[in-house]
Formats: C-alpha cells, sequence, structure tokens
C-alpha cells in the first residue's frame, strides 16, 4: 500500500519539478527581456550585490524586479481563486473573470476612487472585496432563481450578463466623475506600473487567501464529486463553501486592486494542473498557483514584445487563450 503511495506521488513530484524550473526560467526572463538591454550579469549583481548608481541593476530593481512580482502574485491569486470556484461549485465554466467576479471588482474599485480620491492601497483592495462580493451575491441570487438547477453555460452566461453592466456602469462612473485616467491602469489591466510598495502591501492578502484554500482544499475535493458524495464521507459543506468564498474573495479582490481585471487565468490554469496532476485540491491548488504565475509571466512578457516600445494590455493578451478556451468548454459540456 506504502509503494502504491509512492508510485502515484512520483508523476506529481516530477510534474511539480518542471513547473519549478519553469517558473524560475519565467522569472529571469521577465527580468531580462524590455526595452533596455540588460546583461544577466547586471542582473544577477542588482539581486545580490545591488548598487543603486548602476542604470542598468536600478532598472531591474525598480522596474523590472516589482513588474516580476506582481505577475507571479496575480497568477497565483486568479488561478486559485478558479480552482475553488470550479471546485465548489462543480462546474467547469467558473472563474472570477467568466462570473463576474473581475468586474465586481473594478466596479468596486471605481466606486472607492471616486469617493476616496486619495485612496490608499489597502483602501482599493477593501473596495474591490466589496464589489467582489457584490457581483457573487448577484450570481447566487440567479442561481437560486432557476430553484438550484442551474447548468454550468447558465451560470457562465449569467457571469457574462453580469460582468457586462458592471463595466458598463463603470465606464459611465468614470466619465461622469471624470477619473478614467486614474483607473485606466487597472481597466486596461497591466503591471508595469506597480512598484515593490505595492507588492508589500498585496503579499499578506494573497498569503492569507492561499492559507485558506489550503485549509479548505480536502473539503473542497469531496465537493467536486457532489453534494451527495461530499455529505456521506463527513463534509461540512457550509464552513467549506463559506471559507472558500472567503478565500475567493481576498484572492480576486487583492489581484484586481494591484493589477485590474485579467481574465481567464482562474478559468484554463485549474483545467490543465487537474489533466496533469489529478483531481486532489490539496494538490490542484499549490500547482494552479505555479502554472498561473508562469502564465501571467510568459504573457506579460509577451505584453511587452508585440508592439515595442508600447505595450499590449495584458488583459488582451490572456483573452486571447482564453476565449478560445471558453468556446470550446462550452461546446464540450453543450450546456449541461
Amino acid at each position: 500500500m506504502g509503494n502504491d503511495k509512492r508510485q502515484s506521488f512520483m508523476p506529481k513530484m516530477t510534474v511539480g519539478i518542471w513547473m519549478v524550473l519553469l517558473l524560475v526560467v519565467s522569472m529571469l526572463a521577465s527580468l531580462y527581456i524590455g526595452i533596455r538591454s540588460i546583461g544577466i550579469d547586471e542582473i544577477l549583481n542588482s539581486i545580490v550585490r545591488y548598487d543603486s548608481t548602476n542604470v542598468d541593476q536600478l532598472v531591474v530593481q525598480s522596474l523590472r524586479m516589482p513588474r516580476m512580482l506582481s505577475a507571479f502574485i496575480v497568477g497565483i491569486s486568479f488561478a486559485v481563486s478558479g480552482a475553488l470556484m470550479q471546485g465548489v461549485t462543480n462546474n467547469p465554466m467558473a472563474s472570477p473573470s467568466v462570473l463576474g467576479i473581475t468586474s465586481g471588482a473594478s466596479f468596486g474599485l471605481a466606486v472607492g476612487m471616486i469617493v476616496f480620491p486619495d485612496l490608499s492601497l489597502n483602501g482599493s483592495i477593501l473596495f474591490a472585496f466589496s464589489g467582489a462580493a457584490l457581483a457573487t451575491l448577484f450570481i447566487l441570487l440567479l442561481a437560486k432563481q432557476v430553484g438550484g438547477r442551474a447548468t454550468p453555460v447558465y451560470l457562465a452566461l449569467a457571469g457574462t450578463a453580469i460582468s457586462t453592466v458592471f463595466v458598463a456602469i463603470t465606464h459611465m462612473l468614470v466619465v461622469f466623475f471624470q477619473v478614467a485616467q486614474e483607473l485606466s491602469f487597472w481597466t486596461a489591466g497591466g503591471i508595469s506600473g506597480v512598484r515593490m510598495e505595492q507588492i508589500f502591501l498585496v503579499l499578506p492578502w494573497t498569503i492569507v487567501g492561499l492559507i485558506l484554500a489550503m485549509y479548505v482544499s480536502k473539503g473542497v475535493t469531496l465537493l467536486s464529486f457532489g453534494e451527495e458524495v461530499a455529505i456521506g464521507l463527513g463534509s461540512k459543506l457550509q464552513k467549506t463553501r463559506l471559507l472558500s468564498g472567503l478565500a475567493v474573495l481576498i484572492l480576486s479582490g487583492s489581484a484586481v486592486a494591484l493589477a485590474g481585471p485579467i481574465g481567464f487565468v482562474g478559468l484554463v490554469v485549474p483545467h490543465i494542473t487537474r489533466k496533469l496532476i489529478g483531481i486532489d485540491y490539496r494538490f490542484v491548488i499549490p500547482f494552479s498557483a505555479l502554472l498561473g504565475s508562469v502564465l501571467v509571466m510568459i504573457a506579460d512578457i509577451l505584453a511587452r514584445v508585440i508592439n515595442p516600445p508600447f505595450e499590449t494590455p495584458l488583459g488582451a493578451i490572456t483573452a486571447i487563450v482564453g476565449v478560445p478556451f471558453f468556446i470550446y468548454l462550452a461546446n464540450r459540456k453543450g450546456g449541461k
């Protein structure tokens, strides 16, 4: 029996090693690629022997390092949020962007900027949480209207409608109160202007969200088999759903406050992860975190090189991957 466990664990360990290697390569590429050509030696020196008088090292430390770390954090947050939502709802099309949660967070952020022009990042996160919670409430109300028989496609369409409404209201508020310039960074979805101070403010929220996600991972695994099975195996459904929802709000809200509504990461990454390592969420969550950070980092690199010296919005890059995947899932499930 112990031998069987060891044999089942070995493929996961192999996948984990490859993911970590891919993450390290992506991190180095994120620090290396940019408008200014900086050698690998200067990048390494900026990490181990930082010299503030060296322009290349200053660029790495003040611009590229925060950008790389923000891609790492945002990728983790959206990917883990999507994995939790898909597991808890047993809905393969669930994700923060598809169900309108990121648009709700953007709406909350816009309201916060209008009411408090000098809003801090922690304040932005709290307003983003509120908007995300409001979007979640609307989704739950729509699901209740059909007596709990909401299919994956129904929820996806409802989420799209809610997202459209939130986007429209956000744009209306932005134009009316003339805060377009302040909000344009977030609505485009990008991390080019992130600074290290913002990273330090968002990181504790990300850690709390990840701890919650890992805490409920066993319960989410049981829920992914269906409510009857989960109840039969002694799972506390309400507690699992409540803590999972809280983790999703913390992770997606803080990620939107940092980088904007970057879509489809939470939809695509959990599917790839489950294909690689199975449906045990004790592994799905950390592996999704790794893969999500790699995906956002690669997307950010592409955003820099597609049309230099201008940058393509990061949300557009992830949508290029996510939209075809969303259509594929909708066709495969046939609305069931």
